[in-house]
């Protein structure tokens, strides 16, 4: 008898906890689930880079809404930074996307690293994606993502396309909770998650899906910091 209560609260116990899961997964996903950038960035999205607490550049992200259900996506990266007023270093980072449907049809990036150029082609080929740049060549589920955060279905994937290498990266998103930040000139409760694996940084978004702030140590050791111009908040 006492075996069997004991079983019949270990089972309520499991389905309460199940439940649970399930609650907040499904939670999650319908924050996350179905983007439409169009909707909720009307006014597209701009960014002041921060080096150190120095302003040395911006990033743009551009949307436009083509035929049958498609839509463009054009991201922009611009840094300088300077030393006793004359430059000492230049990025300049483009990317070109074309969505249909919810699904990648074709990117194009081009990055300018101080003289250094690198380009990357993704088409979609053969029900996946073939990702092309100099040093690599491979292919990848069609439903993999690129690393244009504008887009929050990014935090439920473990790969993505980086864009600036051309390696497929393998990566692990932990939520750490919500915070107020500033965003537009106000203040705002925003979910930060951390990226660990091949990628590392911080990134912020609001409870609708829009990307809000980035944080992440540059390859000199510099801390590099996005704060919203114009996201959609």
């Amino acid at each position: 008898m006492f075996f069997l209560r004991l079983s019949d609260q270990r089972f309520k116990f499991l389905w309460i906890l199940s439940f649970l899961i399930m609650l907040s997964t499904t939670t999650e996903s319908r924050t996350i689930k179905h983007v439409n950038p169009l909707e909720i960035y009307p006014n597209n999205i701009t960014f002041n880079v921060f080096r150190d607490g120095v302003l040395v550049g911006k990033h743009q992200v551009t949307f436009t809404k083509l035929e049958e259900g498609g839509f463009r996506v054009v991201a922009q990266l611009r840094l300088q930074v300077t030393f006793l007023s004359f430059p000492v270093y230049k990025l300049y980072y483009k990317s070109n996307a074309v969505w249909q449907n919810g699904e990648l049809k074709k990117l194009n990036s081009t990055t300018n690293d101080d003289g250094r150029i690198f380009t990357i082609n993704v088409i979609k080929k053969n029900h996946g994606l073939t990702v092309v740049s100099k040093n690599t060549k491979f292919q990848t589920d069609k439903n993999t993502l690129p690393t244009n955060h504008w887009n929050p279905e990014v935090l439920r994937e473990n790969k993505v396309i980086n864009t600036l290498t051309g390696e497929l990266s393998s990566i692990r998103i932990t939520s750490r909770g919500k915070e107020k930040i500033d965003s537009m000139d106000k203040t705002i409760l925003a979910t930060k998650y951390e990226y660990s694996g091949d990628i590392s940084t911080l990134v912020w978004y609001s409870d609708y899906g829009n990307w809000v702030k980035m944080k992440f140590k540059a390859s000199d050791g510099s801390d590099i910091e996005y704060k919203c111009i114009e996201c959609g908040i």
